[in-house]
């Protein structure tokens, strides 16, 4: 693995101005490490939600942990991977309709595409189909996705929800983490 220099990254939503997000993002003794703070409004409701995720060296999801504040109510997500692809959540147990999940994809993160786009390595013109277990925001609810990466060019991955059609072109930096997801997400540019 060659290491991550570390980073810190924000992005805002463009899309509807809805969200901003701080992010660090760094080699650890285990792999990488993605941790982050996400502030929206979810139905003029103030969201908070911060997370921590660990990658093996191949960037696969080895552990998720999610503290989110929705105005006054606080709830939680711990998840873990095993090297089968099993899913578990800490007070739920093995989570049967994530299982042979590579990636964890958080609806409210472009950080997490990432995951796959490193993970894969994929040549220009080259395309994937991958499962990932989407989180989704707030209800913190865990669904299976079905998608597909396509590397269009050096720096630029097609990203397509195969339930949903939807898709996105994103935009990475030398180290594929997001500068600009298509419409919805862009990189806030370091001062300096």
């Amino acid at each position: 693995m060659t290491a991550l220099t570390p980073r810190a990254l924000c992005w805002r939503r463009i899309l509807d101005n809805g969200s901003l997000e701080f992010a660090t993002a760094h080699s650890s003794s285990q792999g990488i490490e993605l941790t982050g703070t996400i502030v929206a409004l979810h139905q003029n409701v103030p969201l908070e939600a911060r997370y921590r995720i660990e990658c093996d060296p191949e960037w696969r999801t080895r552990t998720v942990s999610i503290e989110q504040k929705l105005g006054l109510q606080h709830s939680t997500l711990s998840l873990s991977v095993d090297a089968t692809g099993k899913w578990h959540a800490a007070l739920a147990g093995l989570v049967d309709q994530l299982t042979g999940c590579t990636d964890v994809d958080l609806e409210l993160s472009p950080i997490t595409n990432s995951l796959p786009i490193n993970r894969l390595k994929l040549a220009i013109g080259e395309r994937q189909e991958i499962s990932a277990a989407w989180i989704r925001f707030p209800s913190l609810q865990l669904v299976c996705s079905r998608q597909s990466y396509e590397r269009v060019s050096s720096q630029t991955y097609r990203y397509c929800s195969l339930q949903s059609g939807f898709t996105a072109d994103i935009d990475v930096d030398e180290a594929g983490l997001a500068i600009r997801y298509q419409g919805i997400w862009e990189r806030v540019p370091a001062a300096g």
